[in-house]
């Protein structure tokens, strides 16, 4: 019988919930389906795999992957893959062509670097009148997958599909409601105003994501550039 390899193990803090989890790298065989998938460029496949080995490299009893929040699986796969291939991401980044220049440059990542960042104005608390709020809760990569999915809604359905499901409760002065479905709650939605709506899209737009700044001189023009990379996709392009 051949030998067993132990992998080293790593800690790491989920950013919603301070909660401490351990992991291994992961193997050769984990990296080819990441790689696959990749290949593929279906958002599905991508998703999928990341999944499965957050699942194989993840201690199975430090938490539940179905309760992660979206940005806390993009911060932990990226921490892993660190662990497991290199820290550093070698991107092709192409100079921002409203200014007459399409040069493309090579920038090493540092993938230690990346943070999740949240924004001072983010809440997940929103008022939608004097005595009339939404608790909302941060979507999991599981229900984005499943709405996004769904072709036989459309756009604007995904929508209000995406947000009925994060509604963790209404209140009022005298009552808090918990037990709507989401065909209620997205009935609720259609009668709020433009305005209203737009207060809890700000949730969304405000959400903490995986980000990371990189200022540059464009060495073809000479001008100075910022690019944020903000979700896991644009550390891979």
């Amino acid at each position: 019988m051949l030998p067993n390899l132990q992998s080293p193990e790593f800690s790491l803090t989920l950013p919603s919930t301070g909660e401490v989890v351990y992991y291994r790298p992961f193997l050769v065989k984990e990296e080819k389906m990441l790689l696959l998938a990749l290949e593929s460029g279906s958002l599905e496949e991508i998703t999928n795999s990341i999944m499965k080995i957050i699942s194989s490299c993840v201690r199975s009893d430090d938490t539940q992957l179905s309760d992660m929040t979206y940005f806390d699986v993009e911060y932990l796969f990226l921490n892993i893959r660190s662990k497991s291939v290199d820290n550093i991401v070698k991107l092709k980044l192409r100079h921002d062509p409203s200014v007459g220049c399409d040069e493309v440059f090579n920038y090493d990542l540092n993938v230690d670097d990346i943070k999740v960042v949240f924004k001072e104005e983010h809440t997940n608390k929103i008022m939608l009148t004097d005595d009339i709020g939404v608790v909302m809760n941060y979507p999991t990569i599981q229900q984005q997958e499943a709405i996004e999915g769904d072709i036989t809604s459309t756009d604007i359905e995904k929508i209000f599909k995406t947000i009925a499901t994060n509604v963790k409760y209404v209140f009022d002065s005298e009552q808090v409601y918990e037990d709507s479905t989401v065909e209620e709650m997205a009935t609720f939605l259609e009668g709020l105003s433009k305005e209203q709506f737009n207060n809890i899209m700000k949730f969304y737009e405000t959400m903490p994501a995986v980000e990371h700044t990189i200022n540059y001189t464009c060495p073809k023009c000479d001008k100075d550039e910022v690019i944020v990379l903000r979700g896991m996709q644009s550390f891979f392009a």
